[in-house]
């Protein structure tokens, strides 16, 4: 490990502080080059000097740098700083740096191992200052230190630096009670949706989505989202509808920046709604909205492009628009195979091979549905892993083969069942039980076609209901 990566630590402070940020740096690197030789763990800093040119809100770019970073040093002295205009009411920037921080120590999946706040001595600090150290000093002491003087800043560094060793090579997620200035409890409702999402990847479905109702209650638009999400799964589109625009709302209203990823993911997920509800020139003219507001072209805005030009593409699709829908999925795969994005070239050959079931070349979508799935196995359960596992079962089944079919519309029910989404388990029975009964395995295909006409009787499925009961009626026969 001689050649490993320098940790990054970012440092967040108010501007009045250029010479504690070059202290910090001078101590960082004073730090590696005394234990050069002796140890394969040195450290970076980084700040919002190195943030990338960005026609959104500057403080995004920023944030993105500490979702980044291994670490995070935050430092004030007398002044709290200036809003950053973000989506909480942060007043101001240094503030939004340190609550991103503590939500990326939350989060499993992230690098943030540690977040250590240092409060300099100054005779008249401003009073959002106080308030801070306060609530950390009843909740959270071991997170901060007072620093007197510079020659102090450096020697509690260099003793923190020298702890963080130890936490090099794993993170232990934790969860942080603080508040901000403006009194909105933004770890809270984030630390719940990310608690619900984790439940309902469980199994847990239903205290999944108690956590994400409670989290939408005090949370904003990406809180509202998750619970859009949820809703949508059990084929509760209105109240989902509702969810997705108040997400909305929180950008019209002017509270956060609307030429941004998030509002475009807002509209995006409102015109999936709406293309559940079967209103999908309504849902298209949505996802053009939300492409107008990705005027940026970083990694971040790229991912979240390429997701709504899958939606597009299968809202062009729905309405027989076949050249406007290939046009939007290869822009998508054309992007992802560009940055490497192997995972999402996955769902990009998904919409293609349906695509090509659409016109008949099922030998094309036979191939792109067994690279998906073959790549897939032995991921953790996704949407994307259902519906890879659907495709191959439905490809088989057109091809006269639907004995061998039978075990991808399997996995495919596992893996809906596993994620909660009722309206992939309805699918997936559906397709199951089509299966069988090509198959010849009519009582197989009676009981999944049963279990089929249930779920959707309960999310209030019209259609689906139909298409279960109108197989019940051909296996009666």
């Amino acid at each position: 490990m001689a050649d490993a990566l320098p940790l990054r630590i970012f440092l967040a402070s108010p501007g009045d502080l250029p010479d504690e940020r070059a202290s910090v740096r001078a101590c960082v690197d004073e730090h590696n080059a005394r234990c050069r030789g002796e140890s394969n763990v040195t450290y970076e800093i980084v700040g919002w000097e190195r943030a990338r040119g960005t026609a959104r809100r500057p403080q995004e770019a920023i944030n993105e740098l500490i979702g980044e970073s291994h670490f995070l040093v935050a430092l004030f002295k007398g002044s709290w700083g200036s809003e950053s205009g973000g989506p909480w009411g942060y007043t101001s920037g240094s503030e939004e740096e340190l609550f991103t921080g503590l939500l990326e120590l939350g989060r499993t999946e992230q690098p943030m191992r540690d977040v250590w706040v240092a409060f300099l001595n100054h005779p008249a600090p401003a009073e959002r200052i106080v308030r801070l150290r306060e609530q950390m000093s009843r909740h959270h002491a071991m997170m901060y230190e007072s620093i007197a003087d510079m020659r102090d800043l450096k020697t509690k560094l260099t003793e923190r630096l020298e702890a963080w060793k130890a936490l090099a090579g794993s993170k232990m997620p934790r969860h942080v009670d603080l508040l901000p200035s403006s009194g909105k409890d933004v770890l809270r409702a984030a630390n719940l949706r990310l608690r619900g999402e984790k439940l309902i990847d469980l199994g847990q479905a239903e205290a999944g989505r108690a956590n994400l109702r409670e989290a939408a209650a005090m949370g904003g638009p990406a809180e509202h989202l998750a619970y859009a999400r949820s809703l949508a799964r059990y084929g509760e589109l209105d109240e989902a509808y509702t969810a997705t625009q108040r997400a909305i709302e929180h950008f019209i209203s002017a509270a956060s920046h609307l030429h941004s990823p998030l509002a475009a993911e807002a509209f995006a997920a409102q015109a999936g709604v709406l293309r559940r509800q079967g209103r999908d020139v309504d849902a298209i003219g949505r996802l053009d909205q939300a492409l107008t507001l990705l005027n940026q072209n970083d990694a971040y805005a790229q991912k979240v492009r390429c997701r709504i030009l899958d939606d597009l593409g299968l809202a062009h699709q729905r309405i027989g628009e076949l050249e406007l829908a290939r046009r939007a999925f290869q822009k998508a795969l054309d992007a992802r195979r560009s940055s490497e994005d192997h995972l999402n070239v996955c769902q990009s050959l998904v919409n293609l091979a349906r695509l090509e079931v659409g016109v008949g070349d099922l030998e094309t979508a036979a191939s792109h549905a067994d690279e998906v799935v073959s790549t897939l196995r032995g991921t953790p359960p996704s949407a994307l892993h259902a519906n890879a596992e659907v495709l191959a079962a439905q490809v088989r089944l057109r091809q006269g083969r639907p004995d061998e079919g039978v075990p991808y519309a399997e996995r495919a029910l596992s893996l809906n069942r596993q994620i909660a989404s009722r309206r992939g388990e309805a699918i997936s029975l559906l397709l199951l039980a089509q299966c069988c009964r090509a198959a010849g395995m009519g009582r197989k295909a009676g009981e999944c076609a049963r279990a089929c006409l249930e779920v959707n009787k309960a999310m209030g499925n019209k259609e689906g209901e139909q298409r279960a009961q109108w197989l019940l009626d051909q296996l009666d026969e």
